[in-house]
């Protein structure tokens, strides 16, 4: 009994070694991503750990671009997608030939009505204030939406930098009031890469030492079924 629960439980220490290995990996993959948040494993009570979003400011890069914006503070963007409509701190915008203002894969980007917005396809001098108000050639167009979930705990990813609600619709929000946008910027991730490595490092080292209990385990058990094989 004593052995089987031992080899459980380092099996079981092993796995979670293996996701966390994982996770890291995904957020090193990511630490180039504008408006990727960090995943972090947390100790969901004495048997399981889960796995949460670290959603704190990442630093903002400047671009020149005047599509690109960065939310300072509170808040997501919001898009609408082929599933619904989703919430992103990505501000990497562009528009398409008819003017429509859109992510890199072709999502809609939603005003404070939640209606797509549109800019004059045939160009002109675009601004951006630090409420989100979008004039072109000195002319209000629209004001994007910016929101804030009203239970951050219930965002789920989809997809790298999108986010929705646990049961895959969009989480239940209210207008933002605690932010800024800086025009001609775009907010990096969270990723702190040398914590990432180390925490690698920690989680490669950790699984190496459940292996070789497992190892060990298995050879006291086998010992102990041939000593028993011969009384």
């Amino acid at each position: 009994m004593y052995y089987d629960q031992g080899l459980t439980d380092a099996a079981y220490g092993s796995l979670i070694q293996i996701r966390n290995m994982d996770m890291t990996a995904n957020n090193l993959a990511n630490s180039a991503t504008s408006g990727y948040k960090a995943d972090r494993l947390v100790f969901d009570d004495a048997l399981s750990r889960e796995l949460k979003t670290d959603f704190s400011q990442g630093s903002l890069r400047e671009t020149g671009n005047k599509l690109d914006l960065a939310i300072t503070g509170e808040g997501f963007f919001m898009i609408n997608t082929p599933d619904g409509q989703r919430l992103t701190r990505s501000g990497v915008f562009q528009t398409t030939a008819q003017g429509a203002l859109v992510t890199p894969e072709g999502h809609q980007v939603l005003d404070s009505n939640r209606a797509p917005i549109t800019l004059n396809p045939a160009g002109g001098d675009i601004y951006v204030d630090e409420q989100g108000n979008i004039y072109q050639e000195g002319e209000q167009v629209a004001t994007i939406a910016i929101v804030e979930p009203t239970d951050m705990g219930s965002l789920m990813k989809d997809g790298r930098t999108s986010f929705m609600n646990s049961d895959g619709n969009l989480p239940e929000t209210t207008p933002g009031d605690n932010f800024s946008i800086a025009q001609g910027a775009i907010e990096m991730s969270n990723v702190n890469i040398v914590k990432q490595m180390v925490s690698m490092i920690t989680a490669q080292r950790a699984f190496e030492s459940y292996q070789k209990a497992i190892h060990s385990l298995s050879e006291i058990d086998q010992k102990a079924v041939n000593q028993v094989g011969k009384v």
